[in-house]
């Protein structure tokens, strides 16, 4: 049936207690990524390289299919400069979501198989203090077609780019009026490439215009700094409404918004909803 909305409805959250003084650079969306794929690969090295490699595709397009949120960091942690310095015995947390149960799975039963985690340098050593379960929003349930009006907020940066003129691809903003349509073109994409069928569902994006006038919602983070292959990403962070079917929106708050969603970008929830309905399952 096409209009079946999936079963798996939930997102990981992922709570790590520091071993010693760590310090975590800023620019850490790509160590977070690789994080989850060493983790999956704990549990199936087979399934870790499928969804690395392959994804889902669409048009040529490959779609890894996950998103994570932001570190959240608590107990005396904070910036410095570039850096976050998080002492010995502090928690940090991020967030995990993906709309393929088997991907979850996978990276919940590698989780139990790791004593210690190291994040971005091999020194920087965590032990596993919980993983919880966040099930999705009521607001989701029943008629998957039902047409549903809703505030986000978002707990990743939001990534959007086109190929300008001369051929070279630029990173838009919030004022830039292509915006809610390539997010929309980006997510039914992302859906016909995992459901293998194409979605006829009602769906706008906008941002709160109030916030982006008078606020910065301006972000640069840096993929692989100081290596072969840095790129800057242009990003941005800033509340927005949507209106769309629940399946549809089911599935973004699943898959994530914008682009470059396995690299930590466009992950969200409902505004003053973050956090809610979970259940902790105890290492």
């Amino acid at each position: 049936m096409k209009n079946k909305v999936p079963v798996f409805k939930m997102r990981l959250e992922v709570n790590l207690t520091s071993v010693g003084n760590n310090i975590l650079s800023l620019n850490y969306n790509h160590s977070v990524a690789g994080l989850i794929y060493r983790v999956i690969s704990l549990q199936s090295k087979k399934f870790a390289r499928r969804v690395h490699s392959k994804g889902f595709k669409f048009n040529g397009k490959v779609f890894k299919m996950f998103t994570f949120s932001k570190i959240f960091y608590f107990d005396g942690s904070h910036v410095e400069g570039a850096y976050i310095l998080i002492p010995a015995n502090s928690e940090i947390s991020f967030f995990i979501s993906s709309p393929y149960e088997e991907f979850l799975e996978n990276f919940a039963f590698g989780l139990t198989k790791v004593n210690r985690i190291w994040l971005e340098r091999r020194d920087n050593l965590y032990t596993l203090k919980s993983v919880e379960v966040v099930f999705e929003p009521e607001l989701f349930n029943g008629n998957p077609m039902e047409v549903i009006e809703l505030d986000g907020v978002f707990i990743s940066p939001l990534v959007v780019s086109k190929v300008d003129s001369l051929g070279k691809r630029v990173f838009l903003g919030c004022f830039d009026g292509e915006v809610p349509y390539l997010i929309r073109s980006n997510l039914f994409k992302k859906f016909e490439a995992f459901y293998k069928y194409q979605p006829d569902d009602d769906f706008e994006f906008a941002f709160k215009t109030d916030y982006i006038v008078k606020n910065d919602w301006r972000k640069l983070i840096t993929i692989k700094a100081g290596e072969k292959g840095e790129t800057k990403i242009r990003c941005m962070v800033a509340p927005f409404k949507l209106r769309g079917t629940k399946r549809i929106i089911k599935f973004a708050w699943d898959v994530g918004l914008g682009e470059r969603n396995s690299m930590g970008f466009g992950m969200w929830d409902i505004a003053k909803l973050h956090h809610r309905d979970k259940t902790s399952i105890e290492n």
